[in-house]
């Protein structure tokens, strides 16, 4: 067993303890590749996603895990993805992506996982400027493990913040609702935008099957009307 199926079991135990799931299946054939897909929801995430794929060469593996908090919640998108190529880790990205809202506590506590990485950091590139100051962008090297374990403690930080407010009454007024909508989508948007990720994908199920699982799985984007959403504003 690898080290990235030992991720993502680890991921998937603590997010099934916290979230209802739903398994989702593939009519795609892969050819013995292995792909497990998981949705997750809870009082404050409205979609969770976690990930594993493996190619049947060992060529690519893959763990992607993102929440995205409910509109009504104050909460940043967590992100996590671990990417592996021949069978040794070649990237791992993580952030707490304000879209707009953000948590203090969070920030500095993945500022503290930058620092502590930043020989590792990778340069960023231009499509990625809708992520945080914060955003990890490493290349692992012999460290791979302590990046783990950083970015495993930031998932489990999340999970805190999402079962605290899950019990609390607050929540974002109207404005601040529709923000957070078109702050999630132009996440997602922004995320479209890394072709690497359907070229990747398209090897083992199409162009067509790729494109259309990174925009109803991966990125999802809300589809609303401002002019519906603003008549039905009483505040």
């Amino acid at each position: 067993m690898s080290s990235l199926k030992n991720l993502y079991d680890s991921l998937k135990a603590k997010a099934d303890k916290d979230f209802f799931r739903i398994d989702l299946t593939h009519s795609n054939t892969l050819n013995d590749c292995d792909w497990l897909n998981h949705i997750y929801t809870s009082p404050s995430v409205r979609y969770g996603h976690l990930e594993y794929f493996k190619s049947n060469n060992d060529a690519i593996e893959v763990v992607h895990s993102v929440f995205f908090p409910s509109y009504y919640k104050a909460l940043p998108i967590f992100g996590f993805d671990v990417i592996g190529l021949g069978g040794k880790v070649s990237g791992v990205f993580c952030d707490y992506t304000p879209a707009p809202y953000h948590d203090m506590f969070l920030q500095c506590a993945i500022s503290s996982v930058k620092e502590k990485h930043n020989h590792l950091m990778r340069s960023l590139p231009e499509w990625v400027d809708f992520m945080s100051s914060d955003f990890l962008m490493i290349s692992p090297k012999e460290e791979y493990k302590n990046v783990e374990e950083s970015c495993v403690m930031l998932f489990e930080l999340y999970l805190r913040f999402v079962k605290t407010y899950n019990k609390n009454n607050k929540f974002l007024n109207w404005k601040e609702t529709v923000e957070h909508i078109e702050g999630q989508n132009r996440y997602s948007l922004g995320q479209r935008k890394n072709s690497k990720t359907q070229k990747a994908l398209a090897k083992y199920i199409g162009e067509e099957a790729s494109k259309k699982f990174i925009e109803d799985v991966l990125f999802p984007v809300y589809q609303y009307e401002q002019d519906n959403l603003t008549k039905f504003n009483l505040g």
